[in-house]
């Protein structure tokens, strides 16, 4: 898979660096980071850790933005860089009863699927996960994977994304999940066909109602500033765009909006070299700063900057098209840009 949607998000590091012992680390949505903890479960109402001696504690689920395993590569070590055993290593461990580790490898599992263009494969890891652990964590994540597969092949696509986030959000309601539930919701309005008005008052009330949770909150926030800037509210766009840039400690929505600023500069540019310049350096910092970020974003970026490098036509902007280019083509060759980039839209 080559392509991250806006709104979707793994919780996982799991490739970050690891340490022998267990080291696990919780990071909030509101920027706390909870090092050198023991996550003891995660379910989609709870995540429960422990430090040293201490007793067990709880946090929301819904408060959770990402889950660093300490010993995850230490436990996989076979199946680090082959999902088919990392696959068969989480089923293992649901027969352990280690579900906290288990629903982790499927997650990454369908991961590497995902971005081996095995999407068949890794909606299988998707949907074994569900019926092993039926109210894993890291379901909300499941599901945005699914969704972004969905949305990463465009129009045709969205019926089913839609159709998805329509079950989805039905489920988790019947579940008492509010904050999945509410997440189907979103995903619901940005599959909906509508206007650019009806868009944009959906997404203003979606965002109404997130206020405890920031992350999906910079998120939709990012979809209406792109809304805004399509029907040429520059100036509105652009708050937004720079709110979220300043004030996000997610790094996706970050890129969304370093991107977004970039695309304003660039469809405002005329004759404006300069301003050209200026977008060239902005889709450069999405590659360059939020490495992380979805390379749905990544590409985006890309292409844009091979567009921005041929208007600017500054010092080696032969060489900034060709690499940037080059990176698109190789890295992100089943995007919709990389598509565009061949056929020389």
């Amino acid at each position: 898979m080559t392509s991250r949607f806006l709104f979707a998000a793994p919780l996982f590091a799991l490739l970050a660096p690891f340490v022998t012992a267990q080291n696990d680390t919780v990071t909030l949505t509101n920027g706390t980071v909870l090092a050198g903890v023991k996550v003891e479960s995660y379910d989609m109402r709870y995540l429960r850790h422990s430090k040293g001696g201490s007793a067990k504690e709880n946090v929301n689920s819904d408060q959770v933005a990402k889950v660093e395993l300490g010993k995850f590569k230490e436990e996989f070590a076979r199946g680090v860089n082959d999902p088919g055993v990392l696959q068969t290593m989480a089923k293992e461990k649901v027969a352990e009863k280690d579900l906290v580790m288990a629903q982790f490898a499927y997650l990454r599992a369908a991961d590497m699927f995902f971005d081996s263009g095995k999407a068949a494969d890794a909606m299988g890891a998707l949907d074994e996960l569900a019926k092993a652990i039926p109210e894993a964590g890291v379901l909300i994540d499941a599901f945005r994977l699914k969704c972004d597969y969905y949305m990463s092949q465009g129009s045709k696509g969205l019926p089913s994304a839609q159709a998805l986030a329509k079950k989805f959000s039905q489920d988790a309601t019947a579940k008492g999940w509010a904050s999945a539930a509410l997440e189907g919701q979103y995903m619901e309005v940005l599959t909906g066909k509508k206007t650019p008005k009806e868009f944009q008052t959906a997404l203003k009330s979606v965002i109404a109602t997130l206020g405890g949770n920031p992350v999906l909150s910079n998120r939709a926030s990012v979809e209406l500033a792109n809304s805004l800037r399509e029907s040429k509210a520059f100036g509105e766009a652009a708050k937004l765009y720079e709110t979220v840039a300043e004030e996000t400690k997610d790094v996706n929505a970050r890129a969304g909006a370093v991107l977004g600023l970039g695309k304003l500069a660039f469809e405002q540019a005329g004759d404006d070299k300069e301003a050209y310049k200026k977008a060239l350096l902005l889709f450069l910092r999405v590659r360059l700063e939020s490495k992380d970020a979805w390379p749905g974003l990544q590409a985006d970026a890309l292409y844009h900057a091979v567009l921005a490098a041929d208007k600017w036509r500054g010092p080696e902007f032969n060489l900034i098209m060709a690499r940037c280019r080059n990176q698109l083509l190789s890295q992100y060759g089943n995007s919709e840009w990389a598509e565009r980039a061949r056929s020389g839209r």
